[in-house]
């Protein structure tokens, strides 16, 4: 269900300012939201008994600079044409004099289909209708009227709405009429906004309106969703009842045919247990189904057949969770639907519109699994799905439940490294990393993408990424997925260049080269003086052991000194600096053990301090220069 195409109903607002996602997870908007603002959103929604709804929308955008013009010259909405029916009641550009000049028919196209290949969204029955603006410059606007029909609902009876005012656009008038018969008990909420409720005879009628000034979003912010004004409105009343909704038809293509049953117990043949019969079952569909999305009607929400999923071998993440869970069925192991978020939000939304991800619970096991990513074992999850509430479908009913965190014990990583410096700057020695986790995993992508035979050009490469110039032999045992563990030597490293200059200058004790393997680069980013928006935060432990052999022709002049530094929010950071001779050796560590994957602006400004002054300790270098000739 990712890129769920059943989510996709008007998304008025993101459409208007051209955010690709209605949660506004990511914001590459800041600079062009500068140059452009909404005037006017005016939005009538009515919604039927059987869920089907009709949606009318007035926009009125303005351009403040040339490249705002750019930005409004066109207009493009996309919806599934099984299910809705699209209509544009007007289109213009309205000069900055007054004049009105109306988009001709022939500047307005469809697009019939998306296809897209590797894991992206093909969606052979969308169609996207595209408006051309004519004539916009600075301080022109362009407006439509457009009209929306779902004839045919997503799950049964499920109509919803979900609409936000982004931070990173002024918007200078938004207003919404919400309309629905009596007997459906459609929940409507408003943050940020205002909102009057009414009853016009046999309807019940909300009112809702607001505006927003633009502001910058922060970099890598998370839980913007639940950060900007909104309105959100479903039939269904709250995220329990829409998991309950989606498992009955996800469940019913649950059907274990003789087949089915057959090949479950081929790949369980030989195992003992649930765990042993699970991992079996789990590692064949995450290895032999590939992820391939294509909706079709209802398909954002409803899975394709078992059997045409182990023919095909391929379908999306509700394909591969239904495959899993009948398989597992097959064998007497209870596993049920998971809806979840596995964007960069860590909280739910009021009301259950913010799905766009389908995994796996088993309940004998205490287990989630995501069978779509073929990279992680079971046991584990990969960080997008991980610390996330998630509606889980159990047969005695859904429950709201929160993924494991990553732990920092098991999510670590040391490297070491091992270096001789002769006196024309040159360095010989060797690199060792070891990891498991999040870290195994992504050292384990890294050394899945080196070609046959490439690896020494490789370590050149990476070298190179760090301004340094040399060869390396690594060594490395074969990438096994059933596990996160894995371990890189490059032995023989040669550096040509790694003093600057000779003659004197400043080197780390622990000269980091192209790789997420280090303290610095596990950190996550404190140089903002404050943040508005909450920040992924990653829990994990680097270690790093180091020793530098400068040629006797240098005289060290200053190594770094020892610290330890640490903060009630479970970071502990430690360093040991020891020289002898013309030696340095030492070692590092970093903890960060708190118990979530996400830090809220509080929480950012009270670890700013400590992790700003553990990076500048970890940048304090060892002073050095050659001795005066004899």
């Amino acid at each position: 269900m990712r890129h769920v195409y059943g989510a996709i109903r008007s998304i008025a607002i993101s459409i208007a300012i051209f955010l690709s996602s209605p949660l506004i997870e990511a914001h590459p908007l800041n600079a062009v939201a500068a140059h452009i603002k909404i005037n006017v959103i005016d939005l009538t929604w009515r919604v039927n008994v059987d869920g089907s709804t009709l949606y009318d929308m007035t926009v009125e955008r303005e351009a403040l600079s040339a490249q705002g013009a750019q930005s409004t010259t066109k207009f493009a909405q996309l919806y599934n044409k099984s299910l809705q029916t699209y209509e544009v009641v007007e289109a213009y550009t309205r000069k900055a004099d007054g004049r009105k000049l109306v988009v001709e028919k022939d500047a307005m196209q469809i697009q019939r289909g998306v296809a897209s290949g590797g894991s992206g969204a093909s969606l052979p029955e969308a169609e996207i209708l595209q408006i051309t603006f004519p004539d916009v410059q600075k301080g022109d606007r362009t407006g439509w009227k457009v009209r929306l029909t779902t004839h045919t609902p997503q799950l049964k009876g499920w109509a919803s709405l979900a609409e936000y005012l982004p931070p990173s656009v002024q918007i200078d008038q938004f207003r919404a009429t919400l309309y629905a018969p009596r007997s459906v008990d459609l929940q409507v909420v408003a943050v940020g906004m205002r909102m009057v409720t009414t009853q016009l005879q046999e309807s019940q009628v909300w009112q809702i309106s607001g505006e927003n000034k633009a502001s910058i979003v922060d970099s890598n912010a998370a839980n913007i969703g639940t950060t900007a004004p909104r309105l959100l409105a479903s039939t269904f009343k709250d995220h329990q009842q829409l998991g309950a909704a989606f498992a009955k038809q996800f469940n019913a293509k649950s059907v274990v045919t003789d087949e089915i049953k057959l090949l479950a117990q081929k790949i369980t043949e030989g195992k003992s247990g649930d765990r042993q019969k699970a991992v079996a079952l789990h590692n064949w569909v995450r290895s032999n189904i590939r992820y391939v999305a294509v909706y079709l009607g209802t398909g954002g929400w409803v899975p394709h057949d078992v059997s045409a999923i182990v023919k095909n071998g391929y379908g999306d993440c509700k394909d591969q969770a239904l495959l899993l869970q009948t398989l597992l069925k097959a064998v007497n192991i209870e596993a049920v639907p998971v809806l979840i978020n596995s964007q960069n939000s860590y909280v739910l939304l009021e009301l259950p519109v913010g799905f766009n991800h389908c995994i796996v619970y088993l309940p004998g096991l205490d287990l989630f699994a995501d069978p779509t990513d073929n990279r992680i074992p079971l046991g584990s999850l990969p960080w997008a799905d991980s610390d996330k509430p998630v509606v889980v479908a159990l047969n005695e009913g859904a429950r709201i439940m929160r993924t494991p965190p990553f732990n920092a014990s098991q999510n670590r990583v040391m490297v070491k490294t091992d270096l001789a410096i002769d006196k024309a700057g040159r360095a010989s020695g060797s690199l060792v990393i070891e990891s498991i986790g999040l870290p195994a995993t992504n050292l384990q992508d890294r050394l899945d993408q080196i070609p046959v035979g490439m690896a020494e050009v490789t370590v050149q490469k990476l070298l190179e990424q760090s301004r340094f110039r040399g060869t390396g032999k690594p060594q490395y045992p074969k990438v096994q997925r059933d596990v996160q563990a894995q371990s890189l030597t490059v032995s023989d490293l040669e550096i040509e260049n790694l003093l600057n200059d000779p003659a004197g200058g400043s080197i780390n004790p622990h000269p980091a080269f192209g790789l997420p393997v280090y303290i610095l680069g596990n950190m996550g980013d404190y140089t903002s003086a404050r943040r508005d928006y909450a920040v992924p935060c990653q829990p994990i432990s680097v270690r790093e052991e180091f020793a530098l052999k400068f040629d006797p022709a240098f005289e060290l002049l200053r190594i770094p000194g020892d610290f330890k530094v640490s903060n009630p929010d479970g970071i502990e950071v430690e360093a040991r600096y020891t020289r002898e001779g013309n030696s340095v050796t030492g070692w590092r560590e970093m903890t960060l053990s708190h118990n979530r994957h996400v830090c809220s602006p509080a929480e950012f400004e009270a670890r700013r301090a400590v992790m700003n002054r553990v990076a500048r300790e970890l940048r304090s270098g060892i002073l050095f220069q050659q001795k005066a000739e004899q």
